[in-house]
């Protein structure tokens, strides 16, 4: 962050991933807008991992709505007060998984095109901002979005011992992910562009809560890219937020632009 009017837009900032991603940001003293259903339910997550009510007033500003209202998106993206843009986007939305009577395919997720829908929502969100205030364009925002391995067209990133359940049990939940993936992918390049860059997260079976203090640390991590990609079993959620913050947030994460980075412990 370069000056003291950035700030960071943050989606589904009560999930497990991105609420520990969104501790390390705000212990680092950067500005965040979130959106959130229920502003005290995030309040309440952060209380517990010891962010101070002063921090989360001086430092953190809720929009409270969902992904489905095109007004609170764009006022998480862009601040009522001078009109900046945020400088960044991370984006951890997903739904709820629910089991069916289904032998092919028995995992689903209570909104099967959440990811997918938010990212279009966003990506619109960008366009009509630009339109209104054409001086945004000039410094439009990165995206971190958080997917899952599994979805790759280009090498098997699963471990043998999980293909089935991943390709077959879980295939609904992971056509979303690669649907957000698409869409993010187009909007981060050629002249119509929305986004300055763009990072897709994949970790491998997640694990844990967003507790900070649960996971072993993000320099445990094993990374790796689609082309030759971070191969385990498992993840705890804490140490995703925690390699998002290092490594995209903290960074800008610029030399991980146009990547897919799979990681996994």
């Amino acid at each position: 962050m370069t000056a003291s009017s950035d700030f960071i837009a943050f989606f589904g900032a009560t999930g497990g991933c991105t609420n520990a991603a969104l501790v390390h940001t705000l212990n680092a003293g950067i500005h965040v807008r979130a959106l959130a259903r229920t502003p005290s339910k995030l309040t309440d997550m952060l209380l517990a991992q010891g962010i101070s009510q002063a921090t989360i007033d001086s430092q953190l500003t809720i929009i409270k709505g969902d992904i489905a209202s095109m007004p609170a998106i764009k006022s998480v993206l862009l601040s009522d007060k001078d009109h900046t843009l945020a400088s960044q986007i991370m984006s951890g939305v997903g739904g709820t998984p629910q089991l069916r009577w289904s032998i092919k395919r028995p995992v689903t997720i209570d909104n099967p095109e959440i990811c997918a829908t938010t990212t279009k929502n966003i990506v619109q969100a960008l366009h009509e901002i630009y339109a209104e205030h054409p001086s945004t364009a000039t410094h439009k925002p990165s995206i971190v979005i958080i997917s899952t391995t599994g979805v790759s067209d280009v090498r098997e990133d699963v471990p043998f011992g999980f293909q089935t359940m991943y390709h077959v049990a879980l295939a609904d939940p992971h056509k979303d992910k690669k649907v957000m993936e698409k869409i993010v992918t187009e909007n981060a390049i050629g002249i119509d562009a929305v986004f300055r860059g763009a990072i897709a997260v994949r970790p491998s079976l997640l694990t844990g809560d967003q507790n900070i203090k649960g996971g072993k640390g993000w320099k445990s991590l094993r990374v790796g890219q689609e082309d030759k990609p971070a191969i385990g079993y498992t993840i705890h959620k804490a140490d995703v937020g925690e390699w998002i913050f290092e490594e995209t947030i903290k960074t800008d994460g610029q030399r991980w632009f146009g990547r897919k980075v799979t990681l996994t412990n």
